[in-house]
């Protein structure tokens, strides 16, 4: 960052004075001005790894000793019913994401006025960034809170503010994995059509869930990202499947009718060769 400073006033009293200018550089340089994470995190949100959240003994959710909400910021769907919850339990759902590997898709944060910053897709790879919306409470998370705590909140009663009013705060424990600054961006990366390509040639286009061999077809095969985030293309985050496997992964869903078509020939191919 460039800092310009008018020093005239200063050089012409330097002149009335009689004295004589010298040279002066600064052996100081700012690099970088970090962002305050509690800011961020009340703010708008921090991407972070399972690791980094904390669970209390009654099954709150915290980060860096502090109470949190969690949720999904990619979304691919604009209606209000079909986008994510949010989190502040240990629940049956944030389990089953867990077990299933998609959990590195959540951040967290502390806004408490019921709107949350999204990343919406708009095209192939395309997002609107930081766009607020206004999300419902997890129901498994909600029926938890009025059972302990004697609440009658229903999902569009649920008081954010009360919530965090209800809850103490405890030391700092924790370090985070990620930070606005080096969050993985939403959407696949630049050269994901050439690390997709590369990944499926060195599997020899065999599916790596139920071994179909799809070499003479290569169209039926596709790269999946086991944690659901598009942009970590680490080896061990990358399965080749045919779309009929990949269609059976957690919130892929939706591919079955998109590409009914390619699943039905694949179905067809297992059939001939007793997969």
């Amino acid at each position: 960052m460039k800092l310009d400073i008018d020093f005239t006033n200063l050089e012409n009293l330097v002149k009335n004075m009689g004295a004589s200018s010298v040279d002066w550089v600064s052996d100081v340089a700012v690099t970088h001005v970090e962002t305050d994470w509690k800011i961020d995190l009340e703010t708008k949100g921090i991407d972070v790894g399972l690791n980094d959240i904390e669970i209390t003994a009654n099954g709150l959710l915290k980060y860096r000793g502090e109470q949190i909400l969690l949720y999904i910021k990619e979304i691919n769907s604009f209606g209000h019913y079909g986008l994510p919850k949010f989190h502040f339990y240990q629940c049956a759902t944030l389990n089953s994401m867990q077990n299933a590997g998609r959990f590195e898709r959540y951040v967290v944060t502390q806004r408490k006025t019921g709107y949350f910053l999204m990343d919406k897709k708009i095209g192939y790879n395309l997002y609107e960034k930081d766009v607020e919306e206004r999300l419902d409470v997890c129901k498994n998370c909600l029926n938890w809170f009025n059972r302990n705590y004697r609440k009658r909140y229903s999902v569009e009663t649920f008081d954010i503010v009360e919530f965090f009013e209800h809850f103490t705060k405890s030391p700092i424990t924790h370090t985070p994995k990620y930070t606005d600054k080096n969050a993985p961006a939403s959407g696949y990366s630049e050269n994901w059509d050439l690390i997709s390509r590369q990944h499926k040639e060195q599997s020899g286009y065999v599916c790596q869930q139920c071994g179909i061999d799809l070499s003479e077809r290569k169209n039926l095969v596709q790269t999946h990202h086991v944690n659901g985030v598009k942009s970590d293309n680490r080896p061990n985050n990358l399965n080749v499947l045919c779309i009929e496997c990949h269609s059976n992964q957690p919130s892929h869903g939706h591919m079955k009718s998109s590409a009914s078509r390619e699943i039905s020939e694949i179905q067809r191919i297992k059939s001939i060769h007793r997969f």
